[in-house]
């Protein structure tokens, strides 16, 4: 009997051994994205960051994406960073659509370093078609052409033309999703610097360490006029939420169970084109970040009070520093080698 337990116990310690090779082997983040293939869903057309009174028409580049990959196959190999596009979209339900929340992360997995630049709902850029307008608009106007497949094609073109960044991977919620994920996970921690009124929620969070679930954790990243700095406050507290969210995930409360709640929190993102696997290696890249690995951006600019093509009426627009942004592009959004 002796014998017997000594023998389940050796068999059940290189089993876990096993396992855990495995999933190192097959989850961790550098090794993960280092044997894959970083897809390429667009990439910068034409100047469009220089503002002109003629507006320029880049050509849509999406559709052109995998023929420039095929062209250049090592290229794609040999990318060691990525760029994610936030997009979180202020629809309910079948709602047309807008883009209330727009970051790009540029993840370096050799590193485990995450550089996270925010971009105003109100940006002047020039859309395709249009004009120059709010880089917010680019979502509905691709939508009412064809449709969400269309809205996520124009916000990526747009931004990889205002950034003059390739675009690799995306993820688009919208207002019940992002509460509902919060709220699977259950909850997010968040660091208050100063009480706040949350307009949405009618609610006060003081000023410290709170946690919060998803009602109020949309209630704080919609939240714009609470902030002494308006926007950019509020661009902030998305920073730390998305921060947090992701190291909630890889909780040991969670890792059992890591599975079924990737299912959930998959339904509650409308749309991405990362895989499984490469969500369970984000999760895993973000567990083991400080908060020195973390860099956080915002656009430099001004504001400005000027007329839309798109609405026919002025409207106040974020008119971006074209200099520094280009500046901001280079330094974290870039890799050493330029890719």
């Amino acid at each position: 009997m002796k014998r017997w337990g000594v023998y389940t116990a050796g068999f059940a310690f290189f089993a876990f051994v096993g396992l855990g090779g495995f999933l190192y082997w097959k989850y961790e983040p550098n090794r993960h994205f280092q044997q894959m293939d970083v897809p390429v869903l667009s990439q910068p057309v034409g100047t469009v960051i220089v503002e002109t009174e003629t507006p320029v028409t880049p050509v849509h580049a999406l559709e052109k994406a995998p023929e420039k990959a095929q062209s250049a196959p090592e290229q794609t190999k040999s990318i060691k960073t990525f760029n994610l596009l936030i997009l979180g979209i202020d629809a309910r339900e079948d709602e047309s659509s807008r883009s209330d929340v727009m970051m790009v992360m540029h993840i370096v997995p050799s590193e485990r370093k995450v550089n996270i630049l925010t971009i105003p709902r109100d940006t002047r850029v020039n859309i395709e078609g249009v004009g120059y307008t709010k880089i917010n608009h680019a979502h509905i106007i691709g939508e009412s052409k064809g449709g969400n497949e269309e809205g996520t094609k124009m916000a990526l073109q747009t931004v990889s033309n205002f950034l003059d960044v390739p675009i690799n991977y995306y993820m688009k919620t919208n207002f019940k999703g992002f509460e509902s994920f919060i709220d699977t996970i259950g909850g997010v921690d968040v660091e208050i610097a100063n009480d706040i009124y949350l307009f949405h929620a009618k609610k006060t969070l003081t000023k410290g360490i709170q946690h919060i679930d998803g009602k109020l954790a949309l209630s704080l990243a919609r939240e714009r006029y609470a902030f002494a700095d308006g926007d950019f406050g509020r661009q902030s507290e998305q920073s730390q939420i998305l921060k947090n969210v992701a190291q909630e995930l890889l909780k040991p409360e969670h890792i059992g169970d890591i599975a079924n709640l990737l299912m959930k929190v998959k339904k509650d993102i409308l749309d991405t084109n990362f895989k499984d696997e490469d969500l369970i290696s984000m999760a895993w890249l973000f567990k083991g970040l400080k908060a020195d690995d973390f860099r956080t951006g915002q656009i430099p600019g001004h504001s400005e009070t000027l007329m839309d093509p798109l609405v026919k009426m002025p409207l106040y627009y974020w008119i971006p520093d074209t200099v520094m942004v280009r500046e901001l592009s280079e330094t974290f959004l870039k890799d050493k080698g330029g890719n």
